[in-house]
């Protein structure tokens, strides 16, 4: 899957969360960030890198709770947990 959406050269910015499939844009929407981009550089994904995104993650997340009400932490809480759920269904349903 990421050697394709690798291929995929889109610089335009994404105004909607959806293509005009209704379908979710993640796949775009990872391939046009700066994190990614860098991650895959090389082609191979390392422990640094990993850990390298994982603190980029967790800043963000520290940012939005200092300026985020209640509802919107609790929105973004639940959206994490349900894109969460999305990838290890792939996962599961690719090994099966």
């Amino acid at each position: 899957m990421w050697e394709r959406i690798m291929l995929i050269e889109k610089e335009e910015t994404m105004n909607t969360f959806f293509d005009e499939t209704g379908s979710l844009n993640l796949d775009e929407l990872i391939l046009q960030q700066p994190s990614f981009r860098q991650i895959m550089a090389d082609g191979v994904v390392t422990e640094q890198e990993l850990q390298d995104q994982s603190a980029r993650v967790t800043a963000l997340l520290h940012r939005i709770e200092q300026t985020a009400s209640p509802a919107q932490i609790d929105q973004i809480r639940e959206l994490l947990a349900e894109i969460s759920v999305l990838v290890a269904a792939r996962e599961i349903f690719e090994g099966q």
